[in-house]
């Protein structure tokens, strides 16, 4: 089955130039699409799919409080979650528009892209934004409004193309713990959890036995290619060795392990970053799982060539 891109223009956060406080690239997105439509051309239309609508209230009260939700139209709550204390003195509606309006754009990607995933056996998608692992029930935080990974699986248990015990492989690949996503899932016998994090940076380290969680796995900073390529060559089959066939398997491909990310303090060239993505789209792709892919975390400069060059992986045309 054809994988597919999935991307809206209104992905990018735009805040007239305050966005630039934080390190994270809020143009990363388009610039990401700029350099997939330079190499495929008109050919990129033949994957490209857009979520016709930021994700709806009733999608994302399957997973957060309303209490949270009601909470996001104060300007401090989202500068506590986006790690912007400027924030709380701009005008709510431009909050609305011009920072969660895209992130609810980017949930709704990922529900777009699950779809995809599973109408049929190996089906690929990758959603060029998503990815926000840092969001809870009831909070946000590490610039994560919306728990649009499990947002979607809620909306594919309810629409049906999931069951409750139908197994699902979480293979976050961030530099940071996907804390947020553990939270969610934590008691949910159906969802494994496959998390490399450097644990000398925030959330820090996971707070169960290792003996217990054995693919919670903690890494030091400045981890390079030879030691990080090692772990996830070595850890990834036995994750997927332990658990049932997965139905469907959603992989967080944050780029902030590249070196020089300052956020993501490890020091994986971008040759590394690239292998491991062709690692885990050929790993998934042999095993015919159906498959998600978000980008999540990136913030260096290296950021939106590295999703684009992972874009091109997906659709095999790099």
């Amino acid at each position: 089955m054809k994988p597919i891109l999935i991307y809206a223009p209104g992905y990018d956060f735009s805040l007239f130039g305050l966005e630039r406080l934080h390190p994270f690239d809020g143009h990363k997105f388009s610039r990401a699409w700029a350099i997939l439509r330079r190499h495929l051309g008109a050919e990129l239309a033949h994957y490209w799919q857009e979520p016709p609508a930021p994700v709806a209230d009733a999608d994302l009260l399957r997973v957060h409080t309303s209490n949270y939700l009601e909470s996001l139209a104060s300007p401090a709550v989202v500068a506590r979650a986006l790690e912007l204390r400027l924030l709380k003195y701009l005008p709510r509606e431009m909050i609305r528009q011009r920072l969660l309006r895209p992130m609810r754009l980017a949930a709704a990607g990922t529900m777009l892209a699950t779809r995809h995933a599973l109408s049929g056996d190996g089906a690929m998608a990758m959603n060029i934004g998503g990815g926000f692992h840092h969001a809870f029930r009831d909070h946000g935080e590490g610039f994560c409004v919306y728990a649009d990974v499990a947002v979607a699986i809620a909306a594919a248990r309810a629409e049906g193309a999931l069951t409750a015990s139908d197994p699902i492989a979480i293979i976050d690949l961030d530099a940071h713990r996907g804390n947020g996503v553990w939270a969610i899932h934590d008691g949910d016998p159906a969802v494994h959890i496959f998390d490399i994090y450097n644990f000398q940076i925030y959330p820090g380290l996971f707070p169960g036995d290792v003996e217990d969680f054995p693919f919670q796995i903690p890494i030091k900073a400045f981890t390079n290619d030879d030691a990080y390529l090692a772990v996830v060559r070595e850890e990834l089959p036995s994750f997927l060795a332990s658990m049932p066939r997965p139905r469907l398997a959603i992989y967080n491909a944050g780029t902030d392990i590249v070196s020089g990310d300052r956020l993501g303090r490890l020091a994986v060239s971008p040759e590394g970053v690239a292998t491991r993505d062709e690692l885990i789209v050929k790993t998934l792709t042999e095993r015919a799982i159906p498959t998600v892919i978000v980008t999540s975390g990136g913030y260096s400069e290296r950021s939106h060539e590295l999703i684009a060059r992972l874009a091109l992986t997906v659709t095999g045309r790099l």
